[in-house]
């Protein structure tokens, strides 16, 4: 069984879910996890910051960084706006666990958090000189025009 995720808003809903879960209960049993319900990041979000990347380090490229590459890029600017977290590694020999820091996957923000990272991107792009293009028809140019409504 694949792992869902299942947004239940009001006690209704919450109620057709237990029912649910008592029904049809696998051998294995049910791990259920509760959070907060957050809209992931969108592959549309995702797709333009890649294109954010590109354009960055074709501007960089031309500006003799010829070692920015889209990938290096990406990973400077996760550094510069997103930061590390603490991650456990186990060693597959002794089991030893020891935590390091490892920067923050992108994949994992969502939808508000991408949006604030992008336009992070966007500013910091200008203030080098590069006006990064926004498509009128984006995601992010949705949520930019609701925001600024």
């Amino acid at each position: 069984m694949n792992p869902q995720s299942i947004k239940a808003i009001n006690a209704h809903q919450i109620d057709q879910l237990s029912n649910f879960l008592k029904v049809s209960i696998p051998k294995e049993g049910w791990r259920v996890t509760f959070a907060p319900w957050k809209e992931k990041r969108s592959l549309d979000q995702n797709s333009f910051q890649h294109c954010i990347y590109q354009d960055i380090s074709e501007y960089l490229i031309s500006r003799g960084r010829k070692d920015c590459t889209p990938e290096w890029v990406k990973a400077m600017l996760k550094n510069k706006f997103l930061g590390w977290v603490p991650q456990e590694f186990t060693d597959l020999i002794t089991g030893a666990k020891v935590t390091r820091d490892v920067l923050r996957e992108t994949a994992k923000l969502d939808v508000g958090e991408a949006y604030y990272y992008t336009t992070e991107i966007i500013e910091w792009a200008s203030s080098i000189g590069l006006e990064i293009k926004i498509p009128t028809h984006c995601e992010y140019s949705n949520l930019r025009n609701a925001q600024n409504k």
